[in-house]
């Protein structure tokens, strides 16, 4: 150990025993050597390196495992008085479970009816989301627009019920304009049944489209002006052409809703809902992002006092996927970081969990929440679909097919010297969707198989598809004229178009005036169509299943294709239809219809692809009439973790009767069987689906079968590195890959033939040693897309092989200290925090909080007490005490040793030191080195050696550090910087590279991890484990990082007649907090009654009095129905003026109270009065015409009372004139 560190340890009281135990445990353990990369310099230890045997007390200083609570169970909390805990299994990701949300001070019930709060119609975990996405709309950012709120809740939480609180919330607070943005217009239903469900009756519009039906003359009518827009992504990025048929005037979608909304001083909501689909924006560079993702930017920036609202359950599957999310505050003007590409290279940086601590921030700021309905009732099957004998052989037979037209098409290219540069692109995308089609295909058999046991069980079947293969169904219609019979194979319809349309036959560059045909490619194309033909191919598997499983009567199809070949009985041929007919709603859209009638039972199978899945709800709902449970068959596992996430969420949702059951269909196809294994390991394990933590079910990354992360790009780079210099990757088990069928020469030489077949290499080039492209090499989606190409053998052995080459380079980052487990869970039998918590950096932190040290003494040794407790819990021939033979540093070491549960041959170790061990010891080794003895000899010698482990170390007096050498010591100390951490990231790992040789931090000193803690009270705390003696480094880089900014900033130079100012005083003044928080508007009692009353109509303008109503009225039956309403409505607008006047127009927080007091008064004398129907909502000309006159009139005739309108209710005085009266209730109907 070099003098520095030595003389750091020495002004420190405990230091952290692993530090000096690292040594040890590398020499019992085998080292591994990093393929392509250099070994670690060793660290040099205290004691001499002549180690015993029984060194296996010091390995337990490695005390920091892997959170194995990826999950923590939601608590209920009472949010609101009286509200009730949500329907179903809520939990959360275990770093958020560690962290609470920020008080609440929204007056959320002035708003929400207390009925909706006591009926659970909105729950307290929604209530929750709610209060929080309208305390954040509060704050203004630096850069003068409002901030907005993430609501990251998975599948089936009730995203939409809380959406539908934030609106009625604002409605009330006279905010009556509002647009909502999702992915499908059919979710408009659902969007109306949450606004109902919590007693919501603003008006959804349709999207534009509505708009511009009702737009007259003189615009919009009154009622058209107000409510909720509901449109979709698709309609935000189109235009709509002005001025009819002889007009060129075209105006944006954009610029229309931007119009109706008012502007700039627009501070309505804006509800971006599943904004996943505007991930691809990228700053600075707006050309190549997506037309969503710009719009969704753009109409941000053009509003900048919305109160914008992000909702998506796979929202940041990916931190660049969060560019357009510029409400949140992190980066610009006043944030912590000054732009979008700095904060993604500061999280995006490898081995440092800030993908953690981001969600963990964004939580404990107020601006996030993400809670999961757990998987606790759910249950996990893979179906295996072996390919039969057949099977195979057409699966071969495509794949020659395919690769003899690879060859004719390249030859032909140079014979016909085609120009076409977009060739090779057509050739692998049909090559694509020729394979995936082909592999559903090949499934049909077992998921009919599997559909029908579960009809005949009692049960109701989901089927969960991708794609539908509609652009081949359409391109076969157009081929023959529409006039469709038959069921048509789609993978043939795909290879035929491609030869039929791209396989070039005439000879480009001749002067003549007709092309001349080459000849040889004339008969290589027929030979290829004819090819294509006689391969027995399988039908379209969409159009097979349905017809297997009833035809259209029996199954309910919500995709988003147009048409299909159905028949209705077995006898007739099959026809194309199209789906739906001319009279269906433009509201309520087939996809709805067919929706409701699985959930009404008289369909019992729903077939659901991708572009249809989200958002649609098809789980046993207790509401509905089918009750049956769900056995859940995904035909086609999407290796996007989080679109496989979003369509097993459809079936499993809250308020269920019963869980669902998912059975992932899956064939032995290029390791398609082990990647559907491990999702239904990995959702099983964890039991949920929420983010936070990267190993939950749709977080940051699915690292266990999520092949597409750095890891797997590196793995295929030295996969295809090896595979053209003919070497072998260190660490790769040959005989595991090739189950010892293969030698090495033999087995490169095959995998060469792949490369070539996938066409990532030429043959002569790869015989010179040539590497495949660049761009390619770290492809993973091109990688396991093309290997479908190849014959089932060659693609099960080369994908064995790019697996075999991820678990070695996963190895490898994890002895090299580079691989991200995430958050670390510290094992102790005692932590205690020493101290308060300290604040540091407070000059130069920004964000939404300080940051704070915190320095925790951890005991991890076991008392008697606690030994004997394990030792009763434990019986077993082998468990007890054991001492060991041979004398460790001048004494013999005393263990306790249980046999592990469902394992005959290893053993758990406890020591009075260092605790229970994370690591296991076989039953051969603990016999060799170990004693068994009683308890009654045991117990002194483990009591002393836990006195004497407290502060010293193992090796006793004979220690040549003694003071302060601490190995194998019971208690050290751990210090965490908790609190604001993401901004500092950076600043943290240059103080640790620069100063680690300077003090001598050893590897695991200088890894920047996420650690959680439980105190002995109970309290967690999260933070990043941080050497205590660098924070003084920090700070001067900080300081320096200050300095230079001041000196460059313009202002300074440009005025230096003022008065130089301390730097600590620049620190204070740019790091401060530049948000400001409005104060909460006050209700208005007439948008509140306009939004929890439903409007007048016909129906219920006439609608016949209840019972009640005729009970209370039995002594005064002269009065008319109209009469009554009339009179109800006087004695409420009257009852608001008065409330309004006894309002003190004060803006404080006696405002809030006084218009709580006014809306509770207005709602006691409505519940009060039996015989009182609601109040008259504003009603628009066409309700208030005839029907008014009459009211009037007979009001009139039956009481002499003082005048008011019949519309608007506004009272008039006894002496105003005919006239004027009628001259308002004429304007009250224009409007």
């Amino acid at each position: 150990m070099n003098a520095a560190h030595t003389a750091f340890l020495a002004t420190q009281s405990a230091s952290d025993p692993i530090i000096q135990q690292i040594e040890w445990l590398n020499q019992r353990f085998h080292q591994y050597v990093p393929p392509l990369s250099q070994q670690a310099p060793q660290q040099q230890v205290v004691q001499s390196p002549s180690v015993p045997d029984d060194a296996a007390g010091v390995e337990e200083g490695l005390h920091e495992t892997v959170c194995e609570e990826v999950f923590s169970s939601y608590p209920f909390r009472e949010v609101v008085p009286g509200c009730r805990a949500h329907p179903g299994d809520i939990v959360e990701a275990g770093p958020l479970a560690a962290l609470s949300l920020p008080a609440e001070f929204y007056p959320i019930t002035d708003s929400i009816p207390r009925d909706v709060v006591v009926s659970g119609n909105l729950s307290s975990l929604q209530l929750e989301g709610i209060i929080h996405a309208c305390q954040r709309h509060q704050v203004i950012l630096a850069n003068g627009q409002r901030a907005g709120f993430f609501i990251g809740d998975g599948a089936g939480v009730g995203k939409g019920r809380q959406i539908a609180g934030i609106i009625l919330d604002n409605f009330a607070r006279g905010r009556t304009k509002h647009v909502w943005f999702t992915i499908s217009s059919d979710l408009i239903v659902d969007s109306r049944r949450d606004l109902t469900d919590i007693g919501c009756y603003v008006k959804v519009i349709d999207g534009c489209h509505e708009l511009d039906r009702e737009t007259r003359v003189f615009g919009l009518p009154s009622d058209f002006k107000e409510g909720v827009i509901f449109s979709t992504y698709a309609t935000l990025v189109s235009s709509v052409q002005k001025g009819g048929s002889f007009s060129s005037t075209r105006t944006s979608r954009l610029q229309q809703l931007i119009k109706w909304c008012g502007g700039e001083d627009f501070d309505g909501c804006l509800i971006f809902d599943e904004c996943h689909k505007a991930k691809n924006f990228i700053p600075n560079k707006e050309h190549a992002s997506t037309k969503v993702a710009l719009a969704v930017s753009s109409i941000q920036r053009m509003l900048p006092k919305a109160r914008v609202v992000y909702c998506s359950a796979t929202g940041i599957t990916d931190v660049k996927n969060m560019a357009f999310m510029e409400r949140l505050g992190l980066w610009g003007d006043g944030a912590p970081f000054k732009s979008f590409p700095h904060f993604l290279e500061s999280v995006q940086r490898k081995g440092l969990g800030v993908s953690e601590m981001l969600a963990m921030e964004m939580k404990a700021s107020g601006m996030y929440v993400s809670r999961g309905l757990s998987f606790k009732q759910a249950e996990f099957v893979t179906v295996e679909a072996p390919l039969t004998k057949e099977q195979i052989k057409v699966y071969n037979q495509a794949t020659h097919v395919w690769n003899e037209l690879r060859k004719a098409l390249d030859s032909a290219m140079l014979r016909t010297n085609c120009s076409n540069n977009r060739l090779w692109a057509q050739f692998w995308s049909s090559h694509q969707r020729f394979f995936k089609q082909l592999c559903m295909g090949m499934k049909v058999p077992t998921v009919v198989k599997e559909a029908q046991q579960a009809l005949d069980s009692g049960c109701c079947v989901v089927i969960g598809l991708q794609t539908t293969g509609e652009a081949s169904l359409v391109s076969e219609l157009t081929k023959s004229k529409g006039t469709l019979k038959g069921f048509v194979s789609l993978c043939r319809e795909i290879l035929s178009r491609f030869i039929q349309q791209y396989f070039p036959i005439k000879i480009e560059g001749v002067k003549e005036v007709d092309q001349p045909d080459d000849e040889w490619s004339v008969q290589a194309k027929k030979m290829l169509l004819a090819f294509a033909n006689k391969i027995d191919l399988p039908h379209s598997p969409l159009d097979e299943m349905i017809d297997e499983l009833g035809g259209p009567d029996g199954v309910s199809e919500m995709t988003g294709r147009k048409g299909r070949i159905v028949r209705r009985s077995q006898k007739e041929i099959p026809v194309y239809e199209v789906r739906g007919q001319e009279s269906d709603s433009c509201i309520e859209s087939l996809n709805v219809k067919e929706r409701n009638m699985f959930m009404e039972g008289k369909k019992l199978v729903a077939i659901i692809s991708d572009a249809a899945s989200t958002g649609i709800s098809l789980h046993s709902d207790l509401r509905v009439a089918n009750q049956r449970r769900r056995i859940h068959l995904t035909v086609e596992l999407a290796w996007s973790a989080d679109k496989a996430v979003q369509q097993l969420g459809r079936s499993h949702r809250s308020n269920q009767s019963c869980g669902p059951l998912y059975k992932l269909l899956t064939t032995d196809l290029g390791g398609e069987r082990r990647f559907a294994a491990a999702v239904a390991r990995r959702l099983q394990s964890l039991g949920a689906l929420t983010k936070g933590d990267r190993r939950a079910a749709t977080g940051a990354d699915l690292t266990e079968f999520n092949f597409d992360t750095p890891y797997g790009r590196s793995a295929l780079r030295t996969m295809y590195y090896s595979i053209c210099q003919k070497k072998c990757i260190p660490g790769v088990d040959l005989d595991v890959v090739t189950n010892s069928k293969y030698e090495f020469e033999e087995f490169n030489s095959i995998m060469q033939e792949c490369l070539v077949l996938m066409g990532l290499v030429e043959v002569d080039t790869l015989r010179s040693g040539a590497q495949v492209k660049e761009k390619d090499t770290g492809n993973v989606s091109m990688f396991l897309n093309r290997i479908l190409g190849l014959s089932v053998e060659k693609q099960n052995l080369i994908f064995s092989y790019f697996t075999e080459c991820l678990n070695v380079t996963v190895e490898g980052a994890k002895k090299e200290g580079r691989y991200n487990e995430g958050m670390l869970d510290i094992t102790a039998s005692s932590v205690n925090m020493i101290g308060k918590p300290k604040q540091v950096f407070k000059n130069f932190t920004k964000g939404s909080g300080p940051t704070k040290s915190v320095l925790l003494n951890v005991d991890r040794g076991m008392s008697w007490d606690a030994a004997m407790v394990r030792m009763d819990n434990h019986s077993g021939r082998l468990n007890g005490f054991y001492i060991s033979k041979r004398e460790m540093w001048g004494r013999k070491r005393y263990i306790l040793a249980t046999q592990k549960e469902n394992s005959t041959h290893l053993f758990k170790i406890a020591r009075p030191n260092t605790g229970l061990s994370p690591l296991d010891e076989e039953k051969t080794d603990l016999l060799h080195k170990y004693l068994i003895i009683t308890p009654e000899k045991a117990e002194e010698g483990w009591k002393c050696q836990y006195e004497e482990s407290h502060d010293g170390c193992l090796h006793g007096k004979s220690c040549r550090n003694k003071g302060v050498c601490t190995v194998g010591s019971r208690c050290y100390k751990l210090h965490l910087l908790c609190g604001n951490n993401v901004t500092l990231m950076s600043v943290l790992e240059t103080a640790i590279n620069k100063s680690a040789a300077k003090f001598g931090l050893s590897k695991y000193e200088s890894q920047l991890r996420v650690v959680r803690v439980e105190l002995d009270g109970g309290e967690r705390v999260v933070g990043i484990r941080f050497p205590e003696i660098l924070i003084p480094e920090v700070e001067r880089l900080l300081k320096e990082h200050e300095i230079v900014k001041q000196a460059t900033l313009p202002s300074l130079s440009q005025t230096p007649s003022l008065d130089p100012t301390p730097v600590t005083e620049i620190q204070k003044t740019s790091s401060s907090n530049n948000h400001t928080t409005e104060e909460v508007t006050s209700i208005n009692d007439k948008c509140l009654t306009r939004a929890i009353n439903p409007p007048v109509t016909i129906r219920n303008f006439f609608k016949p009095r209840s019972k009640v109503d005729g009970a209370v009225k039995t002594n005064n039956t002269q009065k008319t129905p109209v009469v009554d309403l009339l009179d109800s409505s006087d004695r409420i607008s009257n009852t608001l003026e008065d409330s309004s006047k006894n309002t003190s127009p004060s803006k404080d927080s006696s405002t809030n109270s006084a218009g709580s007091a006014k809306i509770s008064r207005k709602r006691s004398l409505v519940d009060s009065s039996v015989d009182m129907p609601r109040p008259l909502a504003k009603r628009s000309k066409q309700q208030c015409s005839l029907l008014n006159s009459f009211s009037k009139q007979s009001a009139k005739e039956v009481s002499k009372k003082v005048p008011s309108c019949p519309v608007c209710a506004k009272m008039f005085n006894t002496d105003t004139s005919n006239e004027e009266i009628n001259s308002h209730i004429d304007s009250c109907l224009i409007e």
